[in-house]
């Protein structure tokens, strides 16, 4: 279940994120230990609410499926929170328009270093490189570009940010039983930051096993639906993209080799 939190102190704006997010310390409902906790407002996402929706979604994905990504929270702003912001006027006006509930993640810790562009740390696992581009094309995330890697790792460990452009294709394919045969050309999987470190597509070789595997067992313990719950206790759905989500991962279910083989294909030089 998604924990829920109430900010209780401002902390500092974030140095990267399109929707302005920021830093603030979360007093947990059942009044736990306080904890830091990155805030992507209401206000931050503008005219686009389903992207909070997909956002949550990709995250809580992700976990599911085995990778490493920040945990998704609710976090409630309380009128008068503003305050604590006053240096930084445009995320004070953010938060005046965010009262109530909002998407966060558990901060990770300065441990964690960003990707650098143009290199792979080589104490990083191929599987768990190759799992990460799959994945990115299994959830239409086109937002990982070379320039743009939202990644960060330490040691062996490779965790992946921000999916608020995750289900890009959603609307546009939903009435094509297999959609990825459409959203993997779209996507130009070539741009993805993960593409140069991809293992030779020798004969034979499907991209993204391990993922694959992963996804069928997940699916086999009948999770269909529990994720749009999880999210719809915070989040409302005016647009109804949580029934599109449910039903875009039944159709991937129905045929992972499909898809698989698809992506290995559509990969190639």
């Amino acid at each position: 279940m998604l924990r829920r939190f109430t900010a209780v102190q401002f902390r500092r704006k974030m140095e990267r994120g399109l929707n302005d997010p920021f830093l603030v310390i979360g007093q947990p409902s059942d009044g736990g230990e306080r904890t830091p906790i990155v805030v992507k407002s209401r206000a931050g996402y503008a005219n686009h609410p389903e992207a909070m929706l997909r956002e949550m979604f990709g995250l809580l994905l992700a976990r599911e499926l085995g990778l490493t990504a920040p945990e998704p929270v609710f976090v409630a702003i309380q009128d008068g929170f503003d305050f604590g912001a006053a240096d930084f006027p445009a995320h004070a006006a953010l938060i005046r328009q965010s009262i109530g509930w909002n998407v966060g993640t558990i901060h990770l810790g300065d441990a964690w270093k960003p990707w650098i562009q143009g290199s792979a740390p080589r104490s990083i696992p191929a599987g768990t490189l190759e799992s990460a581009y799959a994945f990115d094309a299994m959830i239409q995330n086109s937002d990982r570009e070379a320039d743009n890697p939202n990644m960060l790792w330490r040691g062996e460990e490779l965790a992946l940010l921000d999916f608020d452009k995750a289900f890009a294709f959603l609307r546009t394919e939903e009435q094509e039983d297999r959609p990825w045969r459409k959203t993997l050309v779209r996507q130009n999987l070539g741009r993805h930051c993960l593409y140069p470190h991809l293992p030779a597509l020798v004969k034979g070789k499907i991209l993204g096993q391990d993922l694959w595997d992963t996804f069928e067992g997940w699916w086999l313990g009948q999770p269909s639906g529990r994720l749009s719950a999880e999210i719809s206790t915070g989040l409302t759905d005016q647009d109804l993209d949580l029934p599109r989500l449910e039903a875009y991962l039944k159709k991937l279910s129905a045929a992972t080799d499909d898809f698989f083989g698809f992506l290995t294909d559509a990969s190639r030089p």
